[in-house]
Parts: C-alpha cells; sequence; structure tokens
C-alpha cells in the first residue's frame, strides 16, 4: 500500500454516526448465539464526554505537553534550546514546580515564571528569584484553569513613560535593565548574570551539600566569582545547579 493510500485510508475511516435498523448484525463474527432482539437502529458514542471545542483544546494543550516532554528528552542542542525557551516563556506568569537534578538527587523549585533567556528558566519567589539552567531541567509542572495557555504580546501594558523612552532611547534604556535585553535579544545565563555584580546571592553546586552564598564580584564566560567570608571563590557554570539573587 503506497504512504498516500494509507494516509486517504486513515482519514477516511471512521465508525458511522447511524446504522438503520434494516442492516444486520453480524455479533462480528461470534461462534455464540445471542438471544433474539427486536430491530433496533444503532447510534456510535462520543470518545469524549467534553464538547467538540473543549476537546480541541485539550488535545492541543497535550500536544503542547508531549513536544516539551520530547525537547527535554533530547540532547540540548541549539534549536532544542530555543523551543525551550518559547515554551517556558508561554508559561510566563503562571504558578510552576520545577524539578531538576542535582548532586545526584532530585530537587524542585517552587514560584511563578518570571523570564526565561537561551539557557535557562528565571522562577520569581516572593523575596528571591531563582535561575535555573535549561541543563538541569527534568520537568516542569504546572496548573491552569484555562485550557489554552493565553500569550500576550510584551510590553503591551506599561507606563506611558517608560514606553516613550524606549522608543526614543531604546538603547540607553535597555542596556540598564537585564530584563528588556533578554526580551529585545535573548541572553544567556553569563551575560545575565553581569547585571548583578555586587549583589548577595545563593548557589547551589554539584559538588556542595551546601548553598554557597556571597557577594558576586566577577562573571566570566565559563564561571562566577563570588566573596564568601573575605575571600574569593570562582564556581564553574557546569557544576551550577541554580543561583538564587534576593529581589
Amino acid at each position: 500500500m503506497k504512504k498516500s493510500d494509507s494516509k486517504r485510508f486513515k482519514s477516511e475511516f471512521c465508525c458511522p454516526e447511524f446504522v438503520p435498523a434494516c442492516i444486520d448484525d453480524d455479533r462480528f463474527c461470534s461462534p455464540f448465539k445471542c438471544p433474539e432482539q427486536l430491530p433496533q437502529p444503532k447510534f456510535s458514542s462520543p470518545n469524549s464526554s467534553l464538547s467538540p471545542e473543549d476537546l480541541e483544546k485539550l488535545n492541543e494543550c497535550i500536544e503542547e505537553a508531549n513536544q516539551l516532554l520530547l525537547t527535554l528528552a533530547l540532547e540540548r542542542e541549539e534549536d532544542n534550546l530555543k523551543f525551550l525557551q518559547q515554551s517556558f516563556r508561554n508559561l510566563k506568569g503562571h504558578q510552576v514546580i520545577v524539578t531538576f537534578k542535582c548532586n545526584e538527587k532530585i530537587e524542585s523549585i517552587k514560584g511563578t515564571v518570571l523570564d526565561t533567556g537561551l539557557d535557562f528558566i528565571i522562577i520569581d519567589k516572593k523575596v528571591t528569584f531563582s535561575l535555573i539552567p535549561f541543563e538541569r531541567i527534568l520537568a516542569v509542572k504546572h496548573r491552569n484553569d484555562s485550557a489554552r495557555l493565553k500569550m500576550d504580546q510584551e510590553l503591551l501594558k506599561i507606563d506611558t513613560c517608560l514606553r516613550r523612552a524606549i522608543t526614543f532611547q531604546f538603547g540607553e534604556v535597555v542596556a540598564k535593565s537585564p530584563f528588556l535585553l533578554n526580551l529585545f535579544f535573548g541572553l544567556s545565563l553569563n551575560m545575565f548574570l553581569e547585571s548583578f555584580v555586587g549583589c548577595f546571592v545563593y548557589v547551589k553546586t554539584d559538588t556542595e551539600e551546601f548553598e554557597i552564598d556571597g557577594t558576586l564580584v566577577e562573571v566570566k564566560k565559563q564561571s562566577i566569582e563570588l566573596k564568601v567570608d573575605k575571600e574569593k571563590r570562582g564556581i564553574d557554570f557546569d557544576e551550577i545547579c541554580f543561583i538564587e539573587i534576593e529581589d
């Protein structure tokens, strides 16, 4: 059978919605005798208790979830990272639980998705916000009241003065905000952290049982440097499970 014929066969085959009473029932070749019954019309039962509209929305959500799980399972190549960024950005403003692996243990962080960078997600925990590299993430659970996530346009509802400043002083205004830089250009974790040099941070690594806390003094391409108890300590990005920054 040709591929086109197979596709056509699958798309055309379906149970009839109505079978007249005059059509004999062959009992699907059953060898057993069934009691005599009066001829009656037959109606196919729906495949879901949901309305067609709700069922379509549910199927779309399932498809999105499957795509996200597939991307998490694949190697973190550039195309997959872009898909992850877009998928997580669609969760912006939603409560989530991010599950990740650190030091051979499964841990989780609960909060609101604040934004996503090129290779990390930002979770708002009210007092602090966490930066979790995509490489560490195993799963993301979210609960949404609507059947479909709605993605509003960024900067649609902002202060008039800020809108004017972005319009006429784009470079100057955007350069001062890591969140605007990430929105317009996309930032990797090391570039995003540049704006927080001098801030107090908490870092959980693969090599330490407890969090390392100190002042972020320098950000390099492959590592960061903290000032801990008057001493400088370097941490490679490959070792970082998550970073918390005081809001």
